[in-house]
């Protein structure tokens, strides 16, 4: 992380804090409670258990009987928190905004992407696509503005033409741990020294909607494998046999032809060869979602 501490560094003592998340940051917790520090609620959301899930998050609080909330918080559930000693609201991966903070606690957020670039709740299919910039991990404070607050600590990601939606949630998460440990570890004193974004280098992403998963024909392949590195298990969409499918994996390569765009010049049961611009696109895993509007 950019934000570095003396090796002599005296450690605060470890505190209570309520954890926002699911099951994709259970490390972080894991890590927390180890390290001392002590969680006093657990908040999560619904997840569909096939790409996000939050089972073992619940695990977690049953077993050591906290309490596990599915709501959006609220503001009387904050200050029940805060009066039980509640010194800290971490947020990993959550989705929802959390209220303002009950005077004295500490909010911090960790979001996948080197802010202020990359603000928004799902920034890795854009990282992916078009904005390498964007690639890191940031821990700021909770604000009033969505991804705004003050930095805490952030470290780049440099991310490679091969990258996938996959590869890069791993290197986020396999970093979560030790970078939420050590700001907990310290954190009056990284909270006094955070520094502002710079809102004039801010981007903000939107949540991605169809046309930035669709698998345009007309695209060159190159383009074409980037979106499916940018959504992988996820799905991106696409169109052929007058219906929508949900594609989840699939190769591509340049080679010249003399097909239009979009023709189907080989289909099997579980697989589809399109062209592209300039090149075929082989179908490998993918499913009709809907029939197109005639």
């Amino acid at each position: 992380m950019t934000v570095e501490r003396d090796a002599c560094v005296c450690y605060n003592q470890p505190m209570k804090f309520a954890f926002f998340g699911y099951d994709f940051s259970l490390p972080v917790l894991e890590r927390l409670a180890a390290e001392g520090h002590e969680p006093l609620a657990v908040f999560s959301f619904e997840c569909d258990n096939v790409f996000n899930f939050n089972e073992a998050l619940q695990d977690f609080a049953q077993d050591r009987g906290l309490p596990f909330s599915l709501e959006k918080p609220r503001i009387d559930m904050m200050e029940a928190l805060a009066a039980r000693g509640c010194a800290c609201f971490l947020s990993t991966g959550y989705p929802y905004k959390i209220p303002p903070l009950p005077p004295g606690a500490y909010g911090v957020n960790v979001h996948p992407s080197f802010l202020p670039k990359g603000r928004g709740l799902m920034p890795t299919p854009y990282i992916i696509l078009d904005h390498p910039e964007a690639g890191g991990l940031s821990l700021h404070k909770l604000s009033a503005a969505i991804d705004g607050g003050d930095i805490l600590a952030q470290e780049k990601l440099e991310i490679s033409p091969q990258e996938t939606v996959e590869t890069y949630s791993a290197r986020v998460a396999l970093r979560m741990p030790e970078a939420v440990s050590r700001i907990m570890a310290d954190l009056p004193r990284y909270w006094e020294e955070a520094k502002p974004q710079e809102e004039a280098q801010a981007l903000y992403f939107p949540p991605p909607d169809e046309k930035l998963r669709m698998l345009d024909w007309t695209l060159p392949v190159e383009r074409l494998a980037r979106i499916g590195r940018a959504f992988g298990r996820f799905g991106c969409l696409c169109r052929f046999e007058e219906s929508f499918w949900a594609v989840f994996h699939f190769d591509a390569w340049k080679e010249a032809h003399d097909h239009a765009p979009g023709t189907v010049v080989l289909r099997a049961k579980n697989s589809a060869v399109i062209t592209a611009a300039d090149g075929f696109v082989c179908l490998k895993d993918f499913q009709r979602v809907g029939q197109e509007k005639t």
